[in-house]
């Protein structure tokens, strides 16, 4: 048996891997490295959060205080009987509560305001509200609170929307259908649309509230900016359904959780 190839394969192997086997050496120059000073990962977790250092906080303070939360019901006048539900009464709504900062000489409930009392909005919307988190007038422990704190007081609304069926929102529960596009589009438009809003309004979530972006870009509305969809559904049928039927937790979801 001819040996060679082997002891030369064993010999590549071996060159190419040495930096597999052992701890890595990487030379600093005798300049101290954070991996120097880093605690041990199971000694970390005792350690007292430091949130004074100029590393602690992701952004600058914004320079104005947080206006009181405002309960708003926006009319969906696109759900007609058809859809049943409130569409028989006409009267569908989504339900959003608004945080506004608070800025001299800009009077919220005034309809003719200048530029410099118009401002962007960012919505977040879903089925949480009240259903599996605070209500929509509570700053939501999900996203809606870290919003709320970081961007209202930099000149930014920030708006907690309820999808038909959920939190304080009325109609019927439309999982990723068309009723509940619909309501998302309608508090889109109202949102972009106040005296006080600079007509521009951005949309953010994770999950169930970072599929609804999506569902509001489809109507190509002008007052939607942009939008940062997080690990959002890649559709219905691919979550609730497998080998041709639909799995239990979709009732469970659909009835229990959101409706």
């Amino acid at each position: 048996m001819n040996f060679r190839p082997w002891l030369i394969l064993f010999v590549l192997m071996t060159t190419s891997l040495s930096g597999c086997f052992g701890e890595q050496q990487i030379d600093t120059g005798g300049v101290e490295t954070p991996y120097d000073v880093y605690p041990e990962p199971w000694e970390r977790t005792q350690m007292q959060y430091d949130d004074t250092d100029i590393y602690s906080r992701v952004s600058q303070n914004g320079s104005y205080a947080i206006d009181a939360v405002q309960s708003v019901y926006v009319p969906v006048p696109t759900i007609t009987a058809a859809d049943g539900g409130s569409g028989i009464t006409g009267d569908a709504q989504v339900h959003l509560g608004l945080w506004l900062p608070v800025i001299d000489g800009c009077d919220w409930s005034g309809t003719n305001l200048t530029e410099e009392c118009q401002i962007p909005v960012i919505a977040e919307v879903g089925p949480y509200y009240n259903d599996g988190d605070v209500d929509a007038l509570t700053p939501a422990d999900r996203l809606g609170k870290f919003l709320i704190e970081n961007y209202v007081p930099h000149g930014y609304g920030v708006a907690q929307v309820s999808v038909f069926g959920t939190g304080e929102s009325n109609h019927c529960m439309d999982l990723m259908g068309t009723d509940e596009q619909r309501g998302i589009d309608a508090a889109v438009t109202w949102l972009g649309t106040q005296a006080w809003s600079n007509g521009k309004v951005g949309m953010i979530g994770k999950s169930y509230d970072g599929s609804t972006p999506w569902q509001a870009a489809t109507f190509g509305n002008p007052h939607l900016a942009t939008i940062v969809p997080m690990s959002g559904l890649i559709g219905v049928h691919e979550l609730m359904w497998r080998n041709g039927s639909m799995e239990a937790r979709g009732m469970i979801m659909h009835n229990g959780v959101y409706g």
